[in-house]
């Protein structure tokens, strides 16, 4: 829609690459709002960052772990 209405400006003129990417660039400050605010909000508390990662970490163990298992098994390196 925004992305329309910055192709019908262009072709009608006065309306050159600095209007479409400062108009860009408002549609994509827009669009990631969300993400944006996150961001910021982890920035502020790096203790949940190390938190998330070490929970990712635990759950890719019990994913990994099994099937680490059968290839060394596989190998012949003994579990």
């Amino acid at each position: 829609e925004q992305i329309a209405a910055m192709r019908k400006n262009y072709l009608a003129g006065n309306y050159g690459y600095g209007h479409a990417k400062q108009a860009l660039f408002e549609l994509i400050v827009e669009r990631y709002a969300i993400e944006r605010a996150r961001y910021f909000e982890l920035m502020e508390d790096k203790s949940a960052i190390d938190q998330l990662l070490k929970e990712g970490a635990e759950k890719a163990r019990k994913v990994a772990q099994p099937v680490l298992q059968k290839v060394r098994a596989k190998l012949g390196f003994g579990v």
